[in-house]
């Protein structure tokens, strides 16, 4: 499981560095995906939102209380459950929202 987030899929004012490592990390996830397919490896990305810590600072309390973290969990804890055969997918996940990405 990769951890990417919304600056690297759509971009974001002022963190060109953030965003492209962030965009990577999928990169990364997919060639993964093709290098252990072979031994049944499966990896995946995410990009959460979620209130956190460093969210509370830019999004209104009310926004970072809707947005808790625990709605991410279900999406992990299917991602990497044995019976799970996804593999170099990019999930967009919070508020209990979940999105498949497809380039």
């Amino acid at each position: 499981m990769n951890t990417s987030s919304g600056s690297g899929i759509y971009g974001s004012f002022g963190q060109a560095n953030y965003s492209t490592a962030k965009l990577g990390l999928h990169g990364f996830t997919q060639t993964l995906a093709k290098e252990g397919e072979k031994n049944n490896i499966r990896v995946n990305t995410i990009a959460p939102i979620a209130g956190t810590r460093m969210t509370e600072t830019v999004m209104a309390k009310e926004l970072v209380d809707a947005l808790k973290p625990d709605y991410v969990v279900p999406l992990v804890a299917w991602l990497s459950h044995e019976s799970c055969e996804e593999n170099g997918s990019l999930f967009e996940v919070g508020a209990g929202y979940i999105g498949k990405h497809r380039f």
